[in-house]
């Protein structure tokens, strides 16, 4: 009979999964070649004048194809062919951007944060706007919340390669807690002056996370992802729901490794239009007594007119063994990591961290409207109108069904400026009343 692994031996062996995802990650750093272009060859000398040479279409340049003769290209270029292939630019130059913001929070929004980017700029038809970039991050908010977030994307490491790298300190004091499965009640009358802390925790999180993705065929990526996460949930004053359940305190430490299987065929990467990403993956982790996950996300973007775009995500993540609490509330997607459930990455109807289980299925639907532009592409307003729909499980099987589903909707406005940054503000009617969130960047 097979014996399972002690946590120890456990430990040792996500440890040893880590280290060698981030030693392949910088064997492919230290593989890479700067891309340079390539020399022509001088043209042979002539006494006859030569002939004016015909005009490039910028479309064909902009494609990477050589035109033919007679002002026709040799072959025509495909949407594929410029969607799966970005661009380098080894004399781009390296900017410094920095500037103060407003962001969300977890139920105690707003918080005033600063970023400073240093980064490469991409071409202006290229499908990312950096070639790569270093952000940090740091805010806090008027109740006790701050973060420290330092991250990396690479999206040209080297040819069909990209990685991305996140180190994340943050401490979240009125995190949601209602207890686990999606029976759970929610009864404001209860939050009184007495205990008004009935369905918050305090939730400190300190993690580093390594990601490194090839390119497989067209837009079929392999993504590798290592992770290591000290999490902590605290009882705030007072009676709560968190106190009843983990008593004072929980502590956790996870190392955790995942695979991910994506076909990206998305217009852009920053504000997309057009095209469709399916993802699937399987995670294992130490936390709790050692768990497992499998997970499946499929997004698409379609315009239905000039300046309309009708979007939708689902989302399906099952754990397996014993995960921790931290884990109940996270789903580990492609080069980002999603807040499940609720909240303004996957309900916005809902309070941050409303529903827990080892199991979620969620559905969000956006219509996307612009409004008005301001200097061109300088900067564009717009309005949006949402639906999210969503529950979790714990102690049954994951399943696709209709029933038990926590419904809501509402609209909102969005305000992109350039093409790196996108801020949106929404208000939204569901089962926990109305409910505002404000964020950067689209949810998906």
């Amino acid at each position: 009979m097979t014996q399972p692994l002690s946590r120890p031996r456990r430990l040792r062996l996500l440890g040893a999964c880590l280290g060698a995802l981030i030693a392949l990650a910088c064997l492919a750093a230290l593989c890479a070649a700067p891309l340079t272009a390539q020399q022509k060859p001088a043209p042979k000398p002539t006494t006859k004048p030569e002939p004016p040479k015909p005009a490039v279409d910028s479309a064909f340049k902009r494609a990477g194809d050589e035109p033919a003769p007679g002002n026709l290209p040799a072959t025509k270029p495909t949407p594929q062919d410029t969607v799966f292939a970005p661009k380098f630019d080894a004399s781009a130059p390296w900017l410094l951007s920095y500037f103060p913001y407003l962001t969300g929070g977890a139920n105690d929004a707003p918080q005033i944060a600063f970023r400073a980017r240093y980064w490469r700029p991409a071409d202006l038809d290229d499908r990312v706007t950096a070639l790569v970039a270093i952000t940090g991050d740091a805010g806090i908010s008027f109740r006790g919340s701050r973060f420290v977030d330092l991250r990396l994307y690479d999206p040209h490491l080297a040819p069909d390669w990209r990685a991305t790298g996140a180190l994340l300190a943050s401490r979240e004091a009125r995190f949601g807690f209602f207890g686990l499965g999606n029976e759970t009640t929610r009864n404001e009358d209860l939050a009184d002056s007495t205990q008004p802390f009935l369905y918050r925790a305090a939730r400190t999180r300190y993690e580093a996370q390594a990601e490194i993705s090839r390119r497989l065929y067209r837009g079929l990526w392999l993504g590798l992802m290592g992770d290591v996460t000290e999490s902590r949930f605290g009882a705030l004053d007072g009676p709560s729901i968190f106190r009843s359940s983990f008593g004072p305190a929980l502590k956790d430490d996870d190392v955790s490794g995942r695979a991910a299987l994506v076909y990206d065929a998305r217009d852009n990467e920053y504000n997309t239009h057009r095209g469709y990403m399916l993802e699937t993956g399987v995670q294992v982790g130490s936390g709790g007594d050692g768990y497992h996950r499998v997970y499946g996300i499929a997004s698409g973007w379609l315009p239905v007119r000039e300046g309309t775009v009708l979007a939708g995500r689902l989302l399906g993540s099952g754990l397996g063994g014993t995960p921790p609490l931290n884990a109940r509330f996270i789903v580990p997607a492609w080069e980002r990591t999603i807040g499940v459930l609720g909240g303004a990455g996957s309900d916005r109807a809902l309070t941050t961290g409303r529903f827990a289980g080892t199991g979620v299925l969620l559905g969000n639907f956006e219509l996307r409207q612009d409004v008005m532009s301001f200097g061109g592409d300088i900067g564009r307003l717009g309005a949006m109108a949402f639906l999210d729909a969503g529950r979790v499980f714990e102690g049954e099987d994951f399943r696709l069904t209709f029933s038990g589903l926590s419904v809501g909707g509402g609209g909102g406005l969005w305000f992109r400026v350039l093409r790196s940054t996108i801020v949106t503000a929404t208000l939204a009617r569901g089962p926990d009343g109305t409910r505002v969130t404000l964020s950067n960047g689209w949810m998906f």
